[in-house]
């Protein structure tokens, strides 16, 4: 009976050494196929990605750049309007829809260039419109006058601001420049 118990043992013992040894073959396998080795690296491409060219504006033979009117072909901010008129009247500390202005300028539209979206209440060719100064502007518009004829148009960038009851609106001037 000792035999047949040796045996039983050794084929236990046996189990239990090939138990193991298949563990630590998976083991090594499995760390195998995550290794950063040489064999394993993917060969790095040659092919380099083509330079994309900006587009330019002009004719394309001759590549030369033409000048373009901004106004007219720049995405137009939402709530502006970009318009060209001459200035009558300037006055000081007017309020326009609640809001106090340190200048405030009377302007006659003699044409809008173009809008934007969200325009609520839209100005009109050789209409007279009340314009708010934004206090950066206080010194350009101040220097504008000084620089132009009293009947010289100016180009003018102008926000719509709605007015606390939402019937009426208001426009501040952006920016300004003397129409040439």
């Amino acid at each position: 009976m000792k035999k047949g118990v040796d045996l039983i043992n050794s084929f236990f013992y046996f189990k239990d050494i090939m138990n193991k040894l298949m563990y630590i073959g998976l083991i090594i396998i499995l760390f195998s196929c995550k290794s950063n080795s040489i064999a394993q690296e993917k060969e790095k491409s040659n092919t380099e990605k083509p330079k994309v060219e900006k587009p330019k504006f002009g004719d394309q033979n001759d590549n030369e750049v033409t000048k373009l009117n901004v106004t007219s072909n720049d995405q137009i901010s939402p709530n502006t309007v970009h318009l060209t008129g001459i200035i009558l009247k300037v006055f000081e500390n007017k309020s326009i829809c609640g809001t106090l202005y340190e200048v405030t300028a009377m302007v006659k539209v003699k044409s809008v260039i173009g809008s934007g979206s969200g325009i609520v209440n839209m100005i009109s060719s050789e209409q007279e419109v009340l314009f708010g100064l934004t206090k950066n502007q206080l010194r350009n518009f101040e220097t504008l006058q000084k620089k132009t004829d009293a009947n010289q148009e100016i180009n003018l960038v102008v926000l719509e601001v709605l007015c606390q009851n939402s019937s009426k609106t208001a426009y501040q001037i952006i920016s300004f420049t003397p129409k040439n």
